[in-house]
């Protein structure tokens, strides 16, 4: 894989500042960094120094390609439609912080809000116009907005490709898909079934995140080749669809983030062209 496509994530430097989550992600050897924005880093709730990371950026060859949406603790225990309107509030204002620091595409996890008694439809019901709004404050910003295939570790959500493109059909908004790879192995799609996955994004596909499983029911953000993908296969299917963007390198940083974040590049580089 062309090591200038990867992007690293601040998500693997939880223990630093963003700036310094930045620096690390250029000394392990990227040059473009997605930005984090639940809890830590660019999180509206959280008073990031934008003014200063802008001034490190100027400093740095280092450029912030994406930034990931907040989707967690919005408003816990508030009627789903008021939690549903407060994150697309959120969502909103950490777009305004991403574009100052020149992101061009922003990732948002399909967020279900719901009440007792509420099924997944009514759910998705809710869902859609709140995808919507962040989808034009992502136009309103230039940006490219795309919506992840999730798990159901945090609740019902859109697993598969065909969830994620029948909820974008209702959106009817230029949003893109966001493919998982640690995800859809997490719902079952390894082999033949990760190669269907990638393929069915097609044309929507606009951006991914990289990073291995256990296959055995967890979501563990493992180094490509410490779980169950087949990574030259992978990577041959991206290349089959003629896919042109970034590959984002979504691995858990454990204790030496450096040290993790090169392993991994290091690895994606050796698993074909």
């Amino acid at each position: 894989m062309d090591g200038r496509l990867m992007v690293g994530t601040t998500w693997s430097c939880p223990g630093l500042t963003l700036a310094g989550a930045l620096e690390t992600l250029e000394r392990a050897g990227f040059a473009e960094a997605e930005v984090w924005a639940d809890g830590m880093h660019l999180d509206p709730r959280a008073d990031p120094d934008v003014a200063g990371v802008e001034g490190w950026l100027r400093a740095h060859p280092l450029a912030v390609r994406s930034v990931h949406l907040p989707f967690d603790a919005v408003l816990p225990g508030a009627p789903a439609d008021e939690r549903a309107a407060a994150w697309a509030d959120l969502c909103g204002r950490t777009l305004d912080l991403g574009h100052r620091l020149g992101a061009e595409l922003a990732v948002a996890h399909p967020v279900l809000f719901g009440d007792d008694g509420d099924d997944r439809d009514r759910m998705v019901e809710r869902f859609v116009p709140a995808l919507r709004a962040i989808a034009d404050r992502a136009r309103a910003r230039r940006m490219r907005l795309t919506l992840e295939n999730m798990h159901t570790l945090r609740g019902p959500t859109l697993r598969s490709v065909r969830d994620l493109r029948a909820a974008l059909a209702r959106v009817a908004r230029p949003v893109g898909i966001c493919l998982d790879v640690g995800h859809a192995v997490f719902n079952g799609h390894l082999g033949d079934g990760l190669r269907a996955e990638i393929e069915a994004a097609g044309d929507l596909l606009a951006h991914t995140h990289l990073h291995d499983s256990d296959g055995v029911g967890r979501d563990p953000h493992l180094v490509p080749g410490d779980g169950v993908v087949d990574w030259p296969a992978a990577v041959a299917a991206f290349r089959g669809i003629g896919y042109p963007g970034r590959h984002v390198l979504e691995v858990r940083g454990g204790d030496d983030p450096l040290a993790t974040l090169r392993e991994a590049r290091s690895r994606l580089l050796a698993a074909g062209p």
